[in-house]
Parts: structure tokens; sequence; C-alpha cells
């Protein structure tokens, strides 16, 4: 009974909301017939965790009809009504979070019932909390709103007469239907560019890639750059990021980009600033995979503005993607400072999703031992902690624990691990092409110092440290020449 998807909704109930499941279930819009608060009353006593033995469908089902037989459909029922009913619970607190979204709602229902005219004032209140932005979320999606609040407008103003205010209105709802395109356009190309490198999978199909064919924003932008527009800010700053897209050799486009996207920070929303940040944060890796070391100090920059202007996640209600933290340890790695991460570990762990978290402190904690040449103590950190590995996050533990083995002269532990990690890149399905040449390059350069460092090879560490100095994309090439020179 502990996995059922009854259980997994109610995890995510804090107690307030709990008290609040058991009002909601008196409501006589619930289509249940059956007594379905009794089997809540019953489970509420194991939340959050709900894993104890005494969770068992017998159990619970004799709670509730004392002295009868074990009937498996009959609790089965009881499941699937209160499943239901959870479900429109939710529905409700989404609605009642959402003010727009509830008036929207309201208003959509006056119009149906032709009550908008004496409900105008409403519409115009409603319009007003709207604040604007280019995100598609569900927390804010201005266009769409904005859109609904003028689509109302119209009907009003035509049952009025009131020909001149039903253009205008009907010019700002195509007006923010043509901003809308041009956003999804290039967050497509944004999302398909990050797909293909860090996933190896293309997003899309031919329709949508005729559709970007035939949008031509360099024109667009020409035509447009004399016209006073409300949403000219939103419109440049997406064309920015176009460009570095279409054009990622061309650094000029990543420093307008930014440039702009800074004067303008103060007046846009946390999740613009969270999807802006991702993509210059997206356009650094790309660079320092392309060995330009400029960027390493300049995205170690930018993910410190994202913290500081709390771009990090959509929302202040979600936890930092491990991806986005892993990368702000990697670039920290890179970087010449010390002891930045341990500011940035003790005041943002708490923003990780908690099943995660223990991992990627210890993670970083071993990455800072590191740095500090205190192996042991990486080592501590990152032996046999980890719960969890997202399919990059594998990669990372066993290029640090080879490191540490090397560093530390552990050479048994260091050959074990190098033929579980070969094995593990000739089977995984989970990591890019581009990505497992890194990593195949890394692991047979360590294996050849290795083999020279524990007295197995007679090979020449020059003509290794030559080797490596010609390879282009490579893990852990600077530590790999700093091994290698040592030999040497």
């Amino acid at each position: 009974m502990k996995e059922i998807k009854l259980i997994g909704i109610l995890k995510t109930f804090d107690k307030e909301e709990l008290k609040s499941f058991r009002k909601f279930l008196y409501s006589p819009f619930i289509k249940s017939r059956r007594n379905i608060e009794a089997l809540l009353i019953n489970i509420i006593p194991f939340h959050p965790e709900f894993d104890s033995d005494k969770m068992e469908s017998k159990i619970i089902f004799k709670k509730i009809f004392p002295g009868e037989v074990y009937d498996e459909k009959k609790l089965n029922n009881l499941i699937v009504d209160l499943t239901r009913a959870a479900k429109d619970f939710i529905i409700h607190l989404t609605i009642e979070e959402d003010e727009t979204e509830s008036l929207l709602f309201l208003l959509k229902g006056f119009y149906k019932r032709k009550l908008l005219k004496s409900n105008f004032t409403l519409l115009k209140s409603t319009e007003e909390k709207l604040i604007p932005g280019f995100s598609n979320s569900t927390q804010s999606d201005y266009f769409a709103k904005f859109r609904q609040i003028n689509f109302l407008k119209t009907s009003y103003y035509a049952d009025e007469n009131e020909f001149e205010k039903l253009m205008d209105c009907e010019s700002k709802y195509f007006d923010a239907s043509a901003t809308q395109f041009i956003v999804d356009c290039t967050q497509f190309k944004s999302a398909r560019s990050a797909s293909e490198n860090t996933h190896g999978k293309k997003i899309g199909n031919k329709f949508t890639e005729s559709v970007l064919k035939c949008f031509d924003m360099d024109k667009l932008i020409k035509l447009t750059e004399n016209e006073d527009n409300l949403n000219s800010s939103l419109i440049t700053l997406h064309y920015y990021r176009l460009k570095t897209n279409e054009h990622p050799e061309d650094v000029s486009h990543y420093y307008n980009l930014k440039n702009y996207f800074y004067k303008i920070m103060p007046g846009i929303g946390r999740e613009e600033k969270h999807f802006t940040f991702s993509h210059l944060e997206n356009y650094c890796v790309s660079k320092v995979e392309e060995r330009n070391v400029n960027f390493i100090k300049e995205g170690l920059e930018n993910f410190k503005s994202m913290l500081e202007n709390g771009g990090y996640s959509f929302s202040e209600n979600e936890y930092m993607q491990i991806l986005t933290f892993r990368n702000i340890i990697l670039f920290w790695i890179m970087s010449e400072d010390t002891e930045w991460i341990k500011f940035f570990i003790e005041k943002y762990s708490s923003v990780l999703n908690p099943d995660y978290r223990n991992d990627m402190i210890n993670f970083a904690m071993a990455n800072y031992f590191f740095k500090k040449k205190d192996y042991e103590s990486a080592l501590s950190c990152i032996s046999g902690k980890f719960k969890h590995e997202f399919f990059l996050f594998k990669t990372d533990v066993k290029n640090l624990l080879l490191k540490i083995y090397y560093e530390l002269g552990n050479i048994e532990q260091a050959y074990s691990l190098v033929d579980s990690y070969k094995h593990f890149l000739s089977s995984t399905k989970e990591i890019t092409e581009i990505y497992l040449k890194r990593y195949e390059k890394f692991l047979k350069y360590y294996f050849y110092l290795l083999r020279i460092k524990s007295g197995q090879s007679k090979e020449k560490p020059a003509f290794i440290l030559s080797k490596i100095e010609k390879e282009d994309k490579i893990n852990n090439k600077k530590w790999l020449l700093e091994k290698a020179a040592e030999l040497n």
C-alpha cells in the first residue's frame, strides 16, 4: 500500500493542507458515496513518510471495517475515490493560490452568463494584477492571460458598440500573440541546442523546423527598431539570445545578451531571470569545453549573480536543479578561488531537493578538500556515501575517486575502479557520444599514468605528456598534464 499513487500525493501535503483536505471531503461536490474519510483518518498517522509496517492493506481494512473479511476490491474502491478527491483538492489549491487565474475563471463564467457588463470593473482590476514577463510557466504565463483579458474586453465593447476601444483591444491581443511567437521561437532554439549538447537528442519535428526557417528575426528587428513597442525590451533580449544560438562562435552576441540582461534585470521577474541565467550558463559551459579559459571566470561570475538575484529556480517554492548545483561546483574547481565554495554550500544547499542534498554536499566538500590537497578528507566525503546518482553525476564521482586514489597511492583500488568504469562506459545508454569520448580518453591516459606510477609500465612519461597535450576534448586534461609532468 505504501507505493500506491494516493500515498505519493499525500506525502506532498503539509499538516495544514491535510486538515484542509479533511474539511474538503465534506463538500457536497465530492462524487464518492463511500466513507472515504475513514480511509484518510487511518493513514494520516503515518504522514509524512508512510513507511510503517502497519501500512499494510489488511491492517488498514480491519480498522475501517472491523469484523469483516478482507475484501481487496472494497478497499481499492476507497483508494480510487480518495485519490480522485485528492486530485480535486490540488486543483482547488492551485486555482486559489493564483489570484489572476481565479479571477479569469470567474470572468469566463460571467462571459458565458452575459454578466460582463455589470462586472467590467473586475475585468479592469484583473488586468492591473498581471505581471509582465515572457515565461510560459503556469505561475505567470503573462501573454496567455493578457490575451484572455483582451478577448473578454472585446466582447464587452462589441455589446456596447464602442468600436474604437474594441479595435484597440484586438490590436493588443495580436501584439501579445506576435510577441509570444517570437519568445517561443527563441525558447525552442535554446531548448533544442541544450538537448543536443547534454542528452544527444533532438527535439521538434519537420513542421517546427519549417516554421523556424520561414521566420527571419533579423529582418523583424530592423523593421521594428524605431517602433515604440511595450514588449521591445523582451524582444531585444530574446533577439540577443537567439543570436548566441545561431552564431555561438561569435562571443560578441554573448556579451550583448549579458550586458543588456544585466541592464534590465531589476525590472524583470524571477522566472525571466532564471531562463536567461540558464542560457548564459549553458553558453559558458560550451565555451569552457572548447578550452576558452576566459569563460571560466565569466561563468562563475554569472553563477554568483544568479544566486544573488534569486535566478537559480523558477520560484521561491522550487528547488535548485542538481545540474545547476553541479555546474557551479565544476566552475569553481576550474577557478583560482579556494574558499568561496564553503560559503556557497552553507547558504544554498538548503535550496536543493532534500532527496539529493546530502549527496551534493558530500560531492562539493570532497572537491573542496581535493583542491586543498587534503586527499584523506576528500575520500572520506565521497566514499560510499551516495544514495542517488543522475547520469552525469555517476561519472563525476568516478573521476574524482580515481584522482583521489592516484594521489593517495591506492593502486589496487584505482585498478579496480578503472576496470568497473570501463564496463560502465561500454554499457551505459545515459551518456551522449560527446561526453562518452571525453571520459574514455581520460580513462585511457589515466591508466597509462597509473601503470607508470605503479612500476608496471616502462612507457616514457614525456611521451604520454606530449600525447595528452595534443588531445582536444578530454576530461580532466589539466590534472592529467600535471601528473604526467610529475612523473617526467
